[in-house]
């Protein structure tokens, strides 16, 4: 027994030892090895990128650069299975200068390697200089560059009544190319300012444009189901589901919305008639049931026409309305009456010779965003998607809409299935009506 007591007692002084040895183990402090080697410095838009050969340390935790912008010290660091590491966030195109150690398990470094960079234009500079003001329905458009795909504020500015510039909006985006219509303003002269942000705190010089934005109003509803008219619109109704709820204003809730008859084999089309002429500005569209915009059948990418009037006698000439995708797709082939394959021949003068081109238009893809937005995808569920129209496109009061994708899928033949909770229009409707 007492045998077994030493033993014991042997083992607990030989734990307590290494558990003392490992807490006197030293912590930061110089570490005696030599820098980084190896490395190339490659400048890039507002800072460089820092490749290096691997260090063959089993000791070493990580690469750490140590540098200073606008008068604050800043750390990056980038572990050990990497051989690169960037520095960024300069609005500068003079030297900076850093230093790059290698550091320990224990929180040591090693001795710096010292390195100087000219960084390329800043990404904030780039998206200052590239922006571009137009007036706009109720407000401007404005449109820039982000090469990087960085973090952007960008704040719209304008005086209030005592001359005193105040932010109206602040807008969020990391997109190369953006768009936004900046919108709320009376049709009167007004002058309007437009600043962009990062995350590292930079803030771009106001670019300033005084311009009276158009006028834009809300296209008075109910509008006017015309699919019966039109030939080889698809004029069907899920049972139960009259296409007038898609405007009624009420919008995210549960399955209340409009759907097409599934497997009918009627095509791709419906037709709206806005019951006047409008110069129209854009379209929102709410998905079918509550918080639902992928789902459902909802619409994900439609291709958009229109006309300020209809030609009655044409309605007669059937293969005048034609459309060749929904035709070669097979989208009319279980329509016995039409008697129409993906081999009809379509002719050389259709109604798109004849009525103006609006645009092909797709929904954001939240859903398929690394990583998602699932905020951004209700906020499409609450307020509708938007969709402008081409700032230069003439007055039109008929919509004809074909259906190119529902729930990220083209619509499969010869289901014809698709589905929206509400449809408003925007835009002047002060122009001349015919």
């Amino acid at each position: 027994m007492k045998k077994y007591s030493f033993i014991i007692t042997a083992l607990a002084l030989m734990l307590a030892t290494c558990t003392e040895s490992d807490i006197k183990r030293p912590s930061g402090g110089t570490w005696s090895t030599g820098p980084l080697t190896g490395y190339t410095v490659t400048p890039i838009n507002g800072g460089a990128t820092i490749t290096y050969d691997i260090p063959r340390d089993n000791d070493i935790l990580y690469i750490m650069a140590e540098y200073e912008r606008n008068g604050k010290t800043f750390t990056e660091k980038s572990s050990v299975h990497k051989n690169e590491l960037t520095i960024e966030g300069f609005n500068t195109t003079s030297p900076v200068k850093a230093r790059l150690y290698k550091v320990n398990k224990q929180e040591q470094r090693s001795e710096p390697l010292e390195i100087e960079f000219e960084p390329l234009e800043g990404l904030i500079t780039i998206a200052k200089n590239s922006l571009n003001m137009i007036p706009g329905f109720g407000g401007i458009v404005a449109s820039w560059q982000n090469p990087g795909n960085t973090e952007f504020g960008i704040r719209l500015l304008v005086p209030d009544d005592q001359g005193e510039l105040v932010t109206r909006e602040m807008y969020f985006s990391s997109t190369e190319d953006d768009r936004r219509s900046f919108r709320g303003f009376e049709p009167e002269e007004t002058t309007f300012g437009v600043a962009f942000e990062d995350k590292w705190g930079n803030i771009s010089d106001t670019t300033w444009l005084t311009t009276t934005p158009l006028f834009e109003t809300v296209v008075p509803k109910p509008y006017v189901d015309f699919r019966a008219s039109i030939p080889y619109d698809n004029p069907t109704n899920l049972a139960g589901r009259d296409i007038n709820v898609l405007w009624d204003n009420i919008v995210n809730t549960s399955r209340h919305g409009w759907l097409t008859q599934p497997g009918a084999g009627n095509g791709l089309s419906m037709t709206i008639d806005l019951g006047q002429v409008v110069k129209l500005s854009r379209i929102v569209i709410h998905g079918y049931h509550v918080n639902s915009v992928y789902g459902q059948a909802n619409m994900t990418q439609f291709e958009l026409w229109g006309s300020d009037d209809i030609d009655f006698a044409k309605l007669s000439d059937r293969p005048y309305w034609l459309d060749e995708t929904s035709v070669r797709d097979g989208n009319f082939s279980n329509a016995v009456a039409n008697q129409l394959d993906v081999m009809t021949p379509i002719p050389d003068h259709t109604f798109k010779d004849d009525w103006q081109y609006l645009g092909w238009h797709a929904i954001p893809r939240f859903d398929r965003m690394v990583p998602p937005d699932p905020q951004g995808a209700l906020n499409l569920a609450a307020n509708g998607t938007e969709y402008e129209m081409p700032l230069d496109a003439r007055p039109v009061r008929y919509l004809r809409l074909f259906v190119r994708e529902i729930t990220g899928l083209m619509p499969p033949a010869p289901n014809n299935y698709w589905s929206m909770g509400e449809f408003t229009a925007y835009g002047d409707n002060t122009v001349p009506q015919n």
